[in-house]
């Protein structure tokens, strides 16, 4: 999933919603998320990390299995007993009687069969008497899709079977893997979920659920909407209310690859995540004060548990989401304010094996239209509407994450627009802002992929960007926050230049990573194929031509700055803005400075050890790997990289030539 620069029209800022309508977007689906089609490959693309060299005995071990999402069930779905997977060929069904799990505890391992009462077919009279404890043998795999017994599915290998009465048969398991499931298997599913898959639930009164099931579109897409009613009022802490009225609807997507390895211990490749694309019109009306909040007011609860087919072999993935209004003010403040939203976002894990896990937010594209505010008093206020996702495999691997587009206003006096003009009246002084924040984690059970088994989560680093709205704005100036954004290369391209995506791609076959527009490159990280970018110090540092170019082979070096190391290095008067790597070779995309630049230079290395300023803004951009971060006063204007001796197939950075702003 390439992630996209979130863009806001400045009209658009204008109303509370962008919080709350936003808030929900958190998880939106590309055009191609909302694909139902499955796509398959039996190699990775072109674009994915680089994978320890093949052995050529294997070069024929990559099978690719088309992945389909299956339709719901009704009743007590069928579970597949297999024989486990060999070598490189995925695990094989057997002829057991029809079978499901009628009970299931993951705590002891133990579980029992029972004739299934739905399925690819329903188990008869005369195969309910048949000898099922013959037909399921200790070492084979138990996969089954969500029952009453087992909810989220369950993957176990069965370790002992005793047959009971009336066609059961009882089994103690333990936890089985994907490798074990699907052995070298190569498959990839990107698909749109139905509405009727999800089981929704108003967290309050006056929420109503409205499920759309109209004509999907050509590439399959679906929609559904939970409609907030006009009625739907809040109680707020300080014994006032808010209002709610207004409608979103989503449109949910989920993201599943696999790459085998060639035994049963891990997997080479693997992706989950989720995509949310969201529409809202919405209206909020409160009177908020210092002690109103922050308060967070659970809305709905979405939960929904699709089976993806590998060939015959289901896989289950389980999506949960959380709706709530989010609202604060540090004053006394009096909003009505209604508009339109349209987003999406995303959020996905990769494995890559050898460096392992990493974590992705796509921030998405939103758009708001504003339709009419009336907002009075004297205090900071914001409101906004958070989404709260999570997406596991089984119940034992996923990620998590929460974003919360939102609108915060400063005002002493008003503001209206009554929804004729772009242009609203200002009596006073009042700014608002658009922000957006995103927060989440690696979840930390792993064990279903073969990956190392981890005790706590692993959080990615927070996305928080705050804007100023001037269309709407009057008095002083807001200053704006500086902008972090981190940047991973590791398994797909990470191209967040919204000008970049218009140009030819600007190294072709390799895998490369941009910053947003108006922000420049100052970390790197050793082992992680992430970086840094920041506007600090110096925003908007690129020219108004938006000249650059790709340096591979150190064409621009005059000195030897880091001795015995190759380098990319971009030329006198441009500054490092991303950067990319083709196997053994990296190279630097160097935009032209709009403003003049300093002559001091220096090497920072970082192939030891962090090697970051003092308290660095901008998190820990690459988890678990060493790191190097120019100053807030430097710009980054070269790498020096090798490979490292447990990695000669892949370039790594090892030095950044920092060089001061002017």
């Amino acid at each position: 999933m390439t992630v996209r620069k979130l863009t806001l029209s400045a009209a658009a800022t204008t109303t509370v919603l962008l919080l709350c309508g936003a808030a929900l977007t958190g998880a939106a689906a590309s055009p191609a998320a909302a694909s139902t089609t499955a796509t398959t490959s039996t190699t990775a693309p072109s674009t994915t990390a680089p994978t320890a060299p093949t052995d050529p005995s294997a070069s024929s071990a990559d099978p690719s299995t088309s992945a389909t999402l299956a339709p719901p069930t009704s009743g007590t779905a069928a579970a597949t007993v297999a024989a486990p997977a060999q070598g490189s060929a995925p695990a094989t069904a057997t002829t057991a009687p029809v079978l499901a799990l009628s009970s299931f505890d993951p705590g002891s391992g133990t579980a029992v069969l029972a004739p299934a009462t739905a399925g690819p077919q329903s188990l008869s009279a005369q195969a309910a008497s048949a000898d099922a404890a013959s037909a399921v043998q200790p070492g084979q795999l138990i996969d089954s899709p969500p029952t009453p017994a087992a909810p989220h599915g369950a993957l176990v290998a069965v370790t002992g079977v005793q047959s009971t009465a009336d066609g059961k048969v009882a089994v103690t398991t333990r936890p089985a893997t994907l490798p074990e499931l699907l052995g070298g298997t190569s498959t990839n599913l990107r698909s749109a979920v139905s509405p009727s898959s999800f089981e929704v639930h108003p967290q309050i009164g006056g929420v109503k659920v409205v499920t759309d099931f109209g004509a999907t579109s050509g590439q399959g897409s679906v929609s559904g909407s939970l409609g907030l009613s006009a009625d739907a009022t809040v109680p707020l802490p300080d014994g006032s209310s808010a209002k709610l009225s207004g409608s979103v609807s989503l449109h949910p997507a989920i993201d599943f690859s696999y790459q085998g390895g060639l035994g049963l211990i891990d997997p080479q490749q693997a992706r989950v995540g989720f995509t949310l694309g969201a529409h809202a019109d919405w209206r909020v009306s409160a009177n908020l004060s210092a002690s109103t909040g922050p308060v967070r007011i659970p809305l709905a609860t979405y939960s929904a548990s699709p089976v993806v087919m590998v060939g015959p072999l289901p896989v289950v993935i389980n999506l949960a989401f959380t709706l709530s209004a989010d609202v604060s003010a540090d004053g006394t403040v009096t909003l009505d304010a209604e508009q339109a939203y349209d987003g999406q976002w995303g959020v996905h894990s990769d494995y890559v094996k050898g460096p392992g896990w990493t974590t992705t937010t796509d921030p998405g594209s939103s758009t708001v239209s504003p339709l009419r505010l009336d907002l009075r008093g004297s205090a900071s206020a914001k409101a906004g509407l958070l989404a709260e996702g999570s997406i596991a495999l089984y119940d034992t691997v996923g990620v998590k994450a929460s974003i919360e587009p939102y609108l915060r206003a400063a005002v002493n006096g008003s503001v209206v627009l009554d929804g004729t003009s772009t242009t609203p009246t200002v009596n006073g002084t009042a700014a608002l802002y658009g922000g957006l924040d995103i927060n989440g984690a690696l979840m930390a059970r792993l064990a279903i992929l073969g990956t190392p088994i981890l005790e706590a989560d692993l959080p990615f680093l927070a996305f928080h960007r705050e804007w100023p709205l001037v269309s709407v704005g009057a008095g002083q100036s807001p200053v704006p926050l500086v902008n972090w954004t981190a940047l991973s290369a590791g398994l797909f391209d990470d191209n967040r230049s919204a000008y970049l995506k218009t140009r030819p791609d600007w190294d072709p076959r390799a895998l490369k990573a941009s910053c947003p527009d108006g922000t420049r490159l100052i970390g790197l990280s050793h082992g992680g194929d992430n970086g840094l970018c920041t506007d600090v110090t110096k925003p908007d540092l690129w020219d108004a031509g938006h000249a650059y170019v790709v340096d591979h082979g150190g064409t621009y070096v005059t000195t030897d700055w880091a001795p015995g190391y190759a380098k990319a290095q971009c030329p006198a008067g441009s500054v490092l803005t991303g950067y990319s790597r083709d196997g053994r070779t990296m190279g630097a995309l160097c935009a032209k400075s709009a403003a003049p630049l300093g002559t001091s230079t220096r090497t920072l290395w970082f192939d030891k050890g962090d090697n970051r300023p003092t308290a660095a803004a901008g998190g820990d951009f690459s988890y678990g790997f060493a790191k190097g971060q120019c100053a807030n006063d430097e710009v980054a204007a070269g790498l020096a990289y090798t490979q490292p001796w447990w990695q000669l197939w892949a370039a790594r950075p090892y030095a950044l030539l920092c060089q001061k702003l002017a």
